[in-house]
């Protein structure tokens, strides 16, 4: 599904469930997916479908931003394990704080194999 971003005019792949949204935001050798509301069973298969979207797009970074999930279940951090072994020519980074989205990860040891950072500027910045 197609959506404007409301600011720039400029078109996004957009996708919804009734309790969050999934954006991709291509930046050329970067692709940002931002994750809002909740993450789960309803919105991780809109995450896939994204991830898989902006794995084609084959760029150096692939950043799933969480930053504003509201809950984060199983489904979706399914769908982060996912992305990260289908991302094999991306270094796929998870923007993750908080016991919302952190916590959840470090208590099924997936920090172990997710490349976490604290915020987005982060997850750029870093080489």
């Amino acid at each position: 599904m197609e959506a404007n971003d409301g600011n720039t005019g400029d078109r996004q792949p957009t996708a919804n469930s009734s309790d969050g949204v999934v954006t991709l935001d291509d930046r050329g050798a970067c692709v940002v997916l931002r994750v809002s509301g909740a993450l789960d069973l309803a919105l991780a298969p809109q995450l896939r479908q994204l991830a898989e979207r902006a794995v084609r797009l084959g760029p150096e970074k692939l950043i799933i931003d969480l930053t504003e999930v509201s809950f984060l279940a199983s489904a979706g951090m399914a769908e982060l394990v996912r992305a990260h072994r289908h991302s094999s020519k991306s270094d796929l980074r998870v923007v993750a704080v908080g016991r919302i989205t952190l916590r959840p990860l470090q208590i099924t040891r997936l920090t172990d194999e997710l490349a976490i950072f604290p915020t987005l500027s982060a997850a750029l910045d870093e080489q």
